[in-house]
């Protein structure tokens, strides 16, 4: 019993932090990109877009390299090309 308490738990957690937050009419993010970019100081809430989000995370990439960032990036770059992009 005790087992699947801690399993829901996990789940939920889970669906939580990949829920998305709208940050601005153009900007969507989940919970966990959110915490990735108030750990590393990233003012996403000024950015009109994603592009604005990734010039930032690219800029403090250059002075110090941070492998959650990185993979934030990539995800990020990944979301706006396949969004964004007209094929």
């Amino acid at each position: 019993m005790v087992i699947l308490m801690d399993l829901d738990k996990l789940i939920n957690n889970a669906i939580n932090d990949n829920s998305l937050v709208k940050i601005n009419s153009n900007i969507y993010l989940t919970k966990y990109q959110i915490a990735i970019l108030d750990r590393f100081h990233i003012e996403y809430n000024n950015c009109s877009d994603i592009k604005e989000i990734l010039f930032l995370i690219d800029e403090y990439l250059e002075s110090e390299y941070e492998e959650e960032l990185d993979e934030l990036a990539k995800n990020l770059q990944e979301f706006s090309y396949y969004n964004f992009t007209h094929k």
